[in-house]
């Protein structure tokens, strides 16, 4: 395991590309939550990671506040206790890659495509 200098920020980037990556080959399963826009992965039964969209207060064009979803991707421990947060504006390219795989995954999408597909075929 790598040593990381004191003082120095953790770049999130790698852990997120490699979530990806594992996320899109399939050999990370994420699920659907109670909370619609939240969806969960377990690895290695200590870690969970858990993606979810919190409001983010933004000024639009006009100066107006508003607020606006953005993906926030955290890392817990095994009691469930947030061990890392990393918001979208960490990542380059932002978390929004991500989180539509998990939904897409948590959600069964492409099955429930298939199935709708061949469905429709029959109508």
């Amino acid at each position: 395991m790598s040593e990381h200098p004191v003082g120095k920020e953790l770049d999130p980037a790698p852990l997120v590309r490699t979530i990806t990556e594992t996320s899109q080959a399939g050999k990370l399963k994420w699920q659907a939550t109670a909370d619609e826009q939240a969806f969960i992965a377990s690895v290695g039964g200590d870690t969970t990671f858990k993606i979810t969209l919190e409001a983010d207060m933004e000024i639009d064009y006009d100066g107006n506040p508003g607020t606006v979803d953005k993906p926030v991707l955290c890392m817990l421990d095994a009691k469930g206790r947030t061990l890392w947060e990393i918001h979208s504006s960490e990542v380059n390219g932002g978390l929004w890659p991500l989180y539509k795989l998990a939904q897409r995954i948590g959600n069964n999408l492409d099955e429930k495509m298939a199935n709708l597909i061949e469905v429709l075929q029959k109508i």
